[in-house]
């Protein structure tokens, strides 16, 4: 007789779903994405787009950023809100501290909005908003970096070079101008950055919680609720107050009450046991092997890690695109080994997701076409990425290569 499988999320118990058709009699090809419809990608039903979704939180933000960035900031030369109106902001390149702090004076209260928005379920509490937040330019080893939440020190950190073709911009810039479009590309792509980083904030906060709350969700990986309070304590920054706010982070989402949506917590049980094997796949291959304070020492490590990879082979095992398993190996792999097993990565693909439709309503805002993702649809990176891979296999090797996109 076969077995029922069930897991644990949150305070349910549910079934393991087969990989069958669809109500449509349709195979799944986006099976990895439904779940993840909360917080900063809560969608609901389009009302004046039949058939469609609209993505409530990211329009608001879209509207709001695009406000902040067109409106109230001149940058250089280039002035594009509407005649008559004065910038609140003139900033000058390069982009030195004070300039800095300064336009993240503004931009912060509205990511701050998009973050704690109640609405949409999974808002985090505004304590968990980023103190840090800021530019800044990649490191040699992470030179096409366009921006990184580091939860050890609760950061939020963009690339400063985003911004560098708005003040090659000479003249000033009339509102109607026919090819502002794309000279607001620059913000565009810095708007869907800052969305997407903040995705990761997001969901890292739902993960401390998760695994804090609910250990019995990951049976066989009881340690999982002691990760957490460890992450700060590998903070790289300088800076007491950022590693104050990390720390207090944790403690805050270990008591804060967790909405109690089913597929939201399998989205984020999938997403914590992926990092949690991604960090001890890190800590295992440093160049002095890092031993957290609840395990051992290096050989409990390996087990520990032993154990998450197979529980992340299990849960992760029929959500990939189609329905195919992840590669769990390739998917920790840091660096990655292409940019497939990057988009691949359950919290990527989703982060990636919620600055397509940041994006999706910047245009809009600016008269074009809205376009929005079905509820079932995974990121056109990772779709991208999918059919690359796809048409590599298919491509005879050239001797001496590996992999490679």
């Amino acid at each position: 007789m076969t077995r029922t499988r069930k897991h644990k999320v949150g305070p349910h118990e549910m079934l393991v779903n087969k990989v069958q058709p669809t109500s449509a009699g349709l195979m799944p090809q986006y099976p990895l994405c439904t779940p993840d419809r909360w917080g900063l990608r809560h969608s609901d039903a389009d009302p004046e787009r039949r058939g469609q979704l609209m993505y409530p939180v990211a329009r608001d933000y879209a509207r709001a950023i695009q406000n902040v960035l067109v409106k109230q900031v001149q940058w250089g030369n280039a002035y594009f809100g509407p005649s008559g109106m004065a910038p609140a902001l003139t900033l000058r390149w390069p982009l030195n501290r004070d300039s800095i702090r300064e336009l993240f004076l503004l931009i912060r209260p509205v990511i701050a909005a998009a973050l704690t928005e109640p609405a949409a379920g999974f808002g985090i509490p505004a304590d968990a908003v980023p103190v840090n937040m800021g530019l800044a330019v990649p490191s040699a080893h992470t030179p096409g970096q366009q921006g990184v939440f580091t939860p050890n020190d609760w950061s939020l950190i963009l690339n400063s070079e985003q911004l560098a073709p708005m003040f090659r911009i000479d003249a000033m810039v009339a509102a109607d101008g026919g090819n502002r479009t794309t000279q607001l590309g620059a913000l565009k792509m810095f708007a869907d950055t800052l969305y997407h980083e903040a995705r990761h904030c997001q969901q890292w906060f739902w993960m401390y919680a998760l695994v804090q709350q609910y250990p019995d969700n990951f049976e066989t990986l009881p340690n999982i609720a002691k990760w957490p309070a460890t992450l700060p304590n590998r903070a790289t920054s300088d800076n007491n107050r950022q590693q104050d706010q990390a720390s207090s982070v944790v403690t805050l989402a270990g008591k804060h009450a967790i909405p109690g949506e089913p597929t939201a917590l399998a989205s984020l049980k999938r997403m914590a046991i992926g990092e949690y094997v991604y960090t001890l796949n890190i800590w295992r291959h440093a160049t002095v092997p890092y031993v957290p304070t609840y395990l051992a020492d290096a050989a409990a490590l390996e087990d520990e890690f032993a154990r998450a990879r197979a529980l992340a082979k299990e849960l992760l095992q029929n959500v990939g695109m189609g329905g195919t398993p992840i590669d769990i190996d390739a998917m920790v792999a840091e660096p990655s080994r292409c940019y497939y097993d990057y988009t691949v990565r359950p919290w990527e693909n989703d982060a990636f997701v919620c600055g397509d439709m940041a994006s999706a309503y910047w245009d809009a805002e600016l008269g074009l076409a809205l376009r929005t993702y079905p509820a079932d649809q995974c990121s056109h990176a990772y779709e991208l990425a999918d059919r690359a891979r796809r048409l590599e296999s298919r491509l005879p090797r050239t001797t001496g290569t590996e992999g490679g996109q």
